[in-house]
């Protein structure tokens, strides 16, 4: 009977793994896809990824439904209750992703002046690194390693170097009219907001570390903290 119960149990938790990894790879696509948008100035692309922005919401609420109808219903313990809880959290931040995904297709503009097509490509390049990681935190969520959870999170040294390029650079444009402030402005919010993706991915692998350890550790250097087991 026991035996039984826990089949029952791994089948409904395969189906909670399998509706948190579509939700990764929906949001790993949007990204691509805001980024393509956001580079070619492609408006169709873009507001195709904004009007997909609402299938990850749902796929979040999804998620988090069923993770908390397996808490009270089945009683989990051990990997299992680590599993749901760390599923829980790690949709909220790739809705936040989802978001982020969303906000780069809304900038994307039918034409660019000549002036900030470098910034564009840069700042496409860190949705590109964001979209990098994301793949790559999804195969440690699949294995369950640590290991490859924390070489991930360590690539979020990349996203912040580029912001802190992006950022002196920006500050350095002398705009001649309100248009152009504007666009720079728009830009400064967007790098935030890349920079940002790659915090997401970082909370997720140390929910990874967490689903495969039962600590989570402080990841990715000191502007997060001394490292070391923490459970907040």
């Amino acid at each position: 009977m026991e035996h039984r119960q826990t089949s029952l149990l791994d089948e409904k938790m395969q189906f909670f793994q399998e509706m948190l990894i579509q939700m990764v790879n929906r949001v790993e696509e949007a990204i691509y896809q805001a980024q393509h948008a956001f580079r070619n100035h492609d408006i169709i692309m873009a507001k195709k990824v904004i009007a997909n922005d609402w299938f990850i919401d749902q796929l979040q609420e999804m998620v988090e439904n069923d993770g908390v109808r397996l808490l009270v219903s089945e009683a989990p313990y051990g990997h299992y209750m680590r599993h749901i809880i760390a599923g829980i959290k790690i949709v909220s931040s790739l809705e936040r992703m989802g978001d982020h995904a969303a906000h780069l297709a809304k900038m994307a503009s039918s034409e660019e002046q000549e002036l900030f097509i470098p910034f564009v490509e840069r700042i496409s390049e860190m949705a590109l690194l964001g979209a990098t990681m994301t793949r790559k935190a999804v195969e440690a969520l699949i294995d369950v390693k640590a290991e490859k959870a924390i070489e991930v999170a360590a690539m979020d040294d990349q996203m912040d170097a580029a912001r802190d390029s992006l950022n002196l650079d920006l500050f350095a444009l002398k705009p001649t009219n309100e248009k152009e402030m504007e666009r720079i402005l728009n830009l400064f919010y967007l790098t935030k907001e890349m920079e940002r993706m790659g915090d997401h991915v970082t909370t997720i692998c140390r929910w990874i570390v967490y689903m495969d350890k039962g600590q989570r550790p402080r990841l990715n250097g000191p502007k997060q903290g001394p490292s070391g087991p923490m459970m907040s």
